[in-house]
């Protein structure tokens, strides 16, 4: 995805969402997989960028009224501490994701924790038939996070990341408003604790369009030989699945054991990941599953590990932990 770049005044929104979920095994008059979660609460917390930090701005916070999962499933109640009685308060989604909007203005960057939740709103204004293009950039702050804090890429929890920051602990985890708080408090203190160039430069280059599909994925017919299985979707990592123009190779494709990595640029969209994994189904035949998606910080972690491991150790890799492989070696027996 091309950068986007942050100068004084830049706009970012930090938020949070809480859901509903339906019950299990029992029957909606529509396809569950089309609203797998029920929006019932917004949060977020504005701020503007200022010479190497983050001024606050503001905070919003509602409460939404579920039209379809109108009884609070028990695992969102265990977590958010919400009854039955809180579903029936609040306003309707159209109502809120309008003051929402307004929150946030004409010219933001939308800022979360993980990416779930752009696709649940995406999910929730399409199903009810509402605009369901965000129209601004997305900052996922978690590999950010990793980045900074020396997580080698690993998915930490907001309140892990509070804890390492010893941010103070005011409010209770899992209300959409107090997440956002403390998610805007991490991405505060990121500013805080490292060079502004180097978080904006990572900051620019991890921002990406919700509007567009971030993921695409081919499998390849089966194969005798492992290598005839891989050629079949060669063709895959080509051409840009938005543009169709000609890929450049930011990082050739390699091949470590059985799985191929290579980072790929687009003139107009940007860096994408690709990795094929060659395997074998239960006839014992060959198939390659592929994956090609813009490129995130943990991407980038996880090719630059494995681009090391490749000048270290060549096809083969590095070497497994002894039980690692005795493992493998039992389930090629069986």
């Amino acid at each position: 995805m091309l950068s986007r770049k942050i100068t004084d005044g830049s706009i970012f929104v930090v938020f949070d969402m809480e859901w509903n979920q339906p019950f299990p095994g029992k029957t909606y008059p529509f396809e569950v997989s089309q609203l797998s979660g029920e929006i019932i609460e917004i949060g977020a917390v504005k701020y503007e960028y200022s010479n190497g930090a983050l001024i606050y701005k503001g905070e919003f916070s509602c409460n939404v009224k579920p039209e379809k999962y109108t009884k609070i499933h028990y695992h969102v109640k265990k977590v958010t501490h919400k009854t039955n009685a809180d579903l029936r308060t609040g306003e309707s989604l159209e109502q809120s994701y309008k003051a929402f909007r307004e929150f946030c203005g004409d010219d933001f960057i939308l800022v979360g924790w993980g990416n779930s939740d752009p696709d649940m709103l995406k999910m929730n204004l399409k199903f009810f038939n509402l605009d369901y293009k965000l129209k601004c950039f997305f900052l996922d702050v978690q590999p950010i996070f990793s980045l900074f804090a020396g997580e080698k890429g690993n998915q930490r929890s907001v309140e892990f990341a509070v804890d390492y920051y010893q941010i103070v602990k005011d409010d209770t985890f899992h209300s959409a408003v107090a997440d956002a708080r403390y998610t805007g408090e991490i991405f505060c203190k990121i500013f805080e604790h490292n060079k502004a160039a180097e978080v904006l430069s990572v900051i620019s280059s991890s921002s990406i369009d919700p509007d567009i599909k971030r993921e695409y994925t081919c499998v390849g017919v089966e194969a005798k030989d492992a290598n005839v299985a891989y050629d079949q979707v060669k063709g895959f990592y080509e051409m840009c699945p938005i543009c169709g123009k000609t890929f450049q190779e930011k990082i050739d494709i390699f091949r470590i054991r059985k799985s191929y990595y290579g980072l790929l640029s687009c003139d107009e969209h940007g860096e994408f990941f690709a990795r094929t994994r060659v395997k074998k189904n239960k006839n014992k035949n060959y198939y390659a599953a592929s994956v090609l998606r813009f490129a995130t910080q943990t991407d980038y972690f996880l090719i630059a590990s494995k681009r090391e491991e490749y000048h270290k150790y060549g096809v083969s890799g590095a070497p497994k932990p002894e039980k690692q492989e005795q493992d493998e070696q039992a389930k090629t027996e069986k």
